[in-house]
């Protein structure tokens, strides 16, 4: 009986230590602003046609200015999503567009949203697309919620409500 209860301590002391670290790159609370859709492999050439739809599902209207977008390839990185005063009001999206970067399709890549003091807002699940379809990855349902983020595969809904 005494090993039985040492293992199960054991196993209870690691799912802590587990639940301890995701929580901790996790966001505090929830946010308003959420990444909602990722076209990582477009119908045509990668470079200057990637996107990732960030929307605002808060009721306050919030300024993106020193936002960033990172990303795990082809190395860590980050885009800036406005350099100025850029509002995205509730219910508003914003469609940023990589400019001259390929993200990776055949790889787990993750996108991270962070805010101006660079603190992670949201970030998507590991993600791949291999193919030249049209399909983009979005948050269901449109905007979802933050804390279990569900991301499907589906016929790229650009600007608009996912479907």
């Amino acid at each position: 009986m005494r090993i039985r209860e040492v293992v199960i301590a054991a196993a209870y002391v690691a799912i802590g230590t587990l639940a301890a670290s995701l929580a901790a790159d996790a966001p505090a609370t929830p946010r308003s602003i959420v990444l909602n859709e990722v076209e990582l492999n477009p119908n045509s050439y990668d470079r200057d046609a990637e996107w990732v739809e960030i929307l605002n599902v808060g009721a306050e209207a919030v300024d993106l200015a020193g936002w960033t977008l990172g990303y795990n390839y082809p190395s860590d990185g980050a885009a800036l999503i406005a350099a100025e005063s850029s509002i995205l009001r509730p219910g508003q999206r914003l469609v940023y567009r990589y400019e001259a970067l390929r993200l990776r399709n055949d790889a787990n890549t993750v996108i991270q949203l962070r805010d101006a003091a660079g603190t992670l807002v949201d970030e998507t699940s590991a993600l791949r697309d291999v193919y030249d379809d049209g399909k983009t990855w979005q948050r269901i349902p449109d905007g979802g919620d933050p804390l279990l983020p569900i991301w499907l595969l589906r016929d790229g809904t650009k600007n608009a409500p996912n479907k």
